[in-house]
């Protein structure tokens, strides 16, 4: 068996699920998941039920790596790639900060680097209760992948 198709995020979902033992209270709400993964061999009908699933030998066997695959490859999807070829100096500066596990606070100071940084798509902006909009950030999917080289190209074009 191997997921030759590639599964819904619902699919993934109830996988994960599965996988901690949630059970659900109505079935019938994850049954096209369930027949989604069956269809990719992951999990197969109990018989002589309509509404009862279980893993494969090797669905269950797998069930960790398929999980994390899919999982990867629903976030690769979900973010283009970052575009860093037009940051400033300053917003370089402050990705080098960033990446080397430097605590940086958003200042009013720092604030116009990190949205340069959040429209190159390496960041996001996140809003907090206490401290107000654009006041704390992460990296996206691609933006933590790709740091390193970020800074790599970066350093080419400086």
């Amino acid at each position: 068996m191997s997921v030759e198709i590639a599964l819904s995020e619902n699919a993934v979902a109830v996988l994960r699920f599965e996988i901690k033992g949630w059970r659900p209270k109505n079935k019938e709400s994850r049954l096209p998941a369930y027949r989604e993964l069956a269809a990719a061999g992951v999990m197969e009908p109990v018989p002589g039920s309509e509404l009862e699933y279980r893993f494969t030998a090797e669905g269950w066997e797998r069930r960790e790596e398929i999980l994390r695959d899919e999982e990867d490859r629903i976030e690769r999807e979900r973010f283009e790639p970052p575009d860093a070829s037009n940051l400033s100096e300053t917003a370089r500066a402050l990705l080098r900060r960033i990446i080397s596990d430097e605590r940086v606070e958003i200042t009013t100071g720092s604030r116009p680097a990190f949205r340069e940084l959040a429209a190159a798509r390496i960041i996001i902006l996140r809003h907090t209760f206490a401290r107000g909009d654009e006041s704390g950030y992460r990296f996206t999917y691609w933006g933590w992948n790709q740091r390193y080289e970020i800074l790599d190209c970066a350093k080419a074009e400086a």
